[in-house]
């Protein structure tokens, strides 16, 4: 009787339950179907909206919202960029005047009465943050230094030679991005001073004299190892042998440890080679090394010590550009190669230490250490001597320097002189120092103070978001707190071991190499929090939201992608049409903003879509959407959509994939638009859980 009682009260459970799932699954599956037929404003794609050239009418920016909201684009995010054509206006609307402000605040009502999302950029142009109030103490910076050679057993008492405070990414490397309209400011400022006893036998390669030849035309070799980077050769390929070559012959056997190479537009391919005959060479360095994207301008390789008469540089291959492989650069052969240095070392280096101090980024350190370093190649703590308090206030060294032969280090810090782009001239200034909090709090209060004032109340209303761009404003490694931020973060003082950030190893190798792997990681640390953190921070206080790439397929930084994106409201990624980059980067920066999302509770992953194509049909970009949607993207941000000042066809375009009121298909995009909406909202559903890791 017990039994059956309890099979009784069993089925009436499972009834129960049977019969409340069933109303649960009929809600939530009325719910699906409803914001499926009409998806919510939350799934609907947005776009940026390129303001080219200041090619701006009133007339233009109602017609361009109406027909977004009409064809259900639910936002567009703003962006006055120096870019575009295919409209031109006689009176155009240039950034920061009065009448530059009244358009943002028609946009910002003609947004309300359409409720649409309003977001701006973070700065005229595209990247990231800069503009003309940045001072030039409040731009980006990155370390310099200075080296000067004394004998011992004497009283010195001068003026060092100052560091190279030329604006540019390494020491007195020019600029390429140079705004000629706008000469740049400098500043130069003194980190510290030290000085540490050197080999006898290490002998500067400059003062050896060596015979230089080279393919084709006879070059002024003594550029290659002057120490300078602001002069260059060009050195022109066999014609028999297709191939460039630069061969060194010393008087005597020269002991090498490192070599240095600088390329016009980054490191070619080729290799170095040591020879004691002349004849049979043994290869040293294979170039350009691992790191083929984003190669920077300078590199310098760790060799096992080596004493030859006889070096050679060969040149088989161009630097590569962003989208290119080893593979595909096999064939392709240069005429001529641009050098700036091609200098032996004589003494240790650190491997690749340009990168590892951050004048440029490494996708992976670990398979680039540096070689085991004899104790007499590297700077003993006893043997180095900070020098700073010897110093008096006009600058003057006063030292008896020790018996021996001793090298003095100047290290200081200058500007990387990177400006925001592309911005029209009104809108042009430095990139503000994006390790320091204060300065960055200080540009986006002064960035928006204006805006905040000419809109009111639509400001936080109408005006929801500020989109950050990817970062494409080039390295900086230095701060004006940087060794106090230091101490913070790592718990120990970096002052000692400063002499590795410019390629000395202190210790040991392995030492070197954990200080510069501390130092890299403080840098990660203060990009995501005083940079992307400072900005969502302050605005959050404003009632505005973020969108942020932070920092973005350029990869340009020493970025802990995750971190970075965690301070954004809606972190984004970037998928092309073409691409650009190679395509493991897209991998990489869509799915950090999948796993941002994912990892800190964040409902939406966007994605600046459909990048690098032209006139493109719907098919076309239903195709490459449906492939990102699988990557985790659950919101489209279209670029682009450049603004039409004019009715005129063709339209005004911007480079990107070309959507706007003017084209073929504009009054037939409702159905592209609602199907990329209704993947949206499927995939904003409940909560991801395919992550492994």
């Amino acid at each position: 009787m017990f039994i059956v009682k309890l099979i009784r009260v069993f089925l009436f459970i499972c009834v129960l339950f049977f019969y409340a799932n069933e109303i649960y699954s009929s809600d939530k599956a009325d719910s699906l179907y409803l914001g499926f037929q009409n998806p919510p404003t939350s799934a609907k794609p947005r776009t940026w909206w390129h303001w080219t050239k200041g090619n701006v009418t009133l007339d233009g920016i109602k017609k361009d919202l109406e027909w977004m909201k009409r064809v259900g684009i639910a936002g567009f995010q703003l962006a006055d960029v120096n870019f575009g054509g295919g409209q031109t206006v006689d009176h155009k609307i240039e950034f920061g005047t009065d009448e530059w402000y009244d358009a943002v605040e028609y946009t910002a009502e003609e947004a309300e009465t359409l409720d649409l999302e309003m977001g701006i950029f973070s700065s005229p142009g595209w990247s990231i943050t800069g503009g003309p109030w940045v001072k030039p103490e409040q731009a980006m910076k990155k370390l310099v230094w200075s080296d000067t050679l004394l004998n011992g057993a004497q009283i010195f008492n001068g003026k060092l030679p100052q560091p190279p405070f030329s604006n540019g990414p390494f020491q007195d490397y020019g600029n390429g991005r140079k705004n000629k309209e706008e000469p740049h400011q400098k500043i130069n400022k003194d980190v510290s001073f030290f000085s540490y006893k050197i080999p006898e036998s290490a002998v500067e390669m400059a003062s050896l004299k060596p015979k230089v030849e080279t393919s084709g035309r006879r070059i002024d070799g003594k550029i290659l190892f002057d120490g300078k980077y602001n002069s260059s050769v060009t050195v022109q390929a066999d014609t028999t042998l297709g191939i460039a070559w630069i061969h060194y012959e010393f008087q005597k056997p020269f002991t090498a440890h490192a070599f240095t190479i600088s390329g016009g537009n980054g490191i070619p391919v080729g290799k170095l080679s040591a020879s004691n005959n002349g004849k049979n060479f043994t290869t040293l360095v294979n170039l350009p090394g691992a790191q083929l994207y984003r190669q920077g301008w300078v590199r310098t390789f760790s060799v096992p010590e080596i004493s030859a008469k006889y070096f050679r540089i060969e040149l088989t291959g161009a630097p590569l550009n962003p989208a290119e492989t080893m593979a595909q650069n096999t064939n392709k052969k240069a005429n001529e190669y641009v050098l700036r240095e091609a200098v032996l070392q004589p003494q240790a280096r650190i491997n690749r230490w340009e990168e590892k101090a951050g004048f440029r980024l490494l996708f992976e350190y670990e398979s680039l250490p540096t070689p085991e370093i004899p104790k007499s190649q590297s700077i003993q703590n006893k043997d180095l001597i900070n020098l700073t308090s010897k110093l008096d206030k006009n600058g003057n060294l006063t030292w008896k320097v020790p018996e021996g032969k001793w090298d003095i280090l100047r290290i200081g810090y200058s500007l990387t002189g990177a400006k925001n782009r592309p911005a029209v001239p009104s809108g042009s200034g430095y990139e503000v120092d994006k390790l320091s909090k204060e300065y960055t709090d200080k540009y986006i209060k002064n960035y928006l103070g204006p805006i905040k004032e000419k809109l009111g109340s639509l400001y936080g209303k109408s005006l929801r978001y500020v989109m950050m761009d990817s970062w494409e404003a080039g390295m900086q490694n230095w701060t004006d707190n940087m060794i106090d931020e230091f101490k913070k973060r790592r718990g120990y003082d970096p002052t000692p071991y400063l002499p590795a950030l410019v390629g000395r190893v202190i210790i040991s190798a392995e030492v070197s190499d954990r200080f510069l792997w501390d130092f890299r990681r403080t840098l990660a640390y203060m990009f995501a929090e005083n940079h992307y953190g400072a900005i969502s921070e302050y605005l959050k206080k404003e009632g505005i939201g973020t969108y942020g790439e932070a920092s973005g397929v350029s990869l340009e930084i020493l970025e802990d992608a995750l971190l970075c994106k965690k301070f954004m409201d809606i972190p984004m990624g970037e998928f092309w049409v073409k691409p650009l980059h190679p395509k493991q980067m897209y991998y990489e920066d869509i799915r950090g903003a999948a796993s941002a999302a994912h990892v800190y509770g964040k409902k939406i992953a966007a994605a600046e879509s459909f990048t690098g194509g032209g006139y493109e049909s719907p098919y076309t970009l239903k195709k490459i959407a449906d492939y990102w949607f699988c990557q985790g993207v659950n919101r489209l941000v279209f670029h682009t959509c450049a603004h039409q000042p004019l009715d005129d066809k063709p339209g005004n375009v911007m480079v990107g994939t070309h959507l706007n009121r003017n084209i073929t298909w504009a009054e037939e995009a409702k159905p592209f638009m609602n199907y990329l909406s209704r993947t949206s909202y499927m995939l904003q559903q409940g909560k991801f859980v395919a992550d492994i890791a």
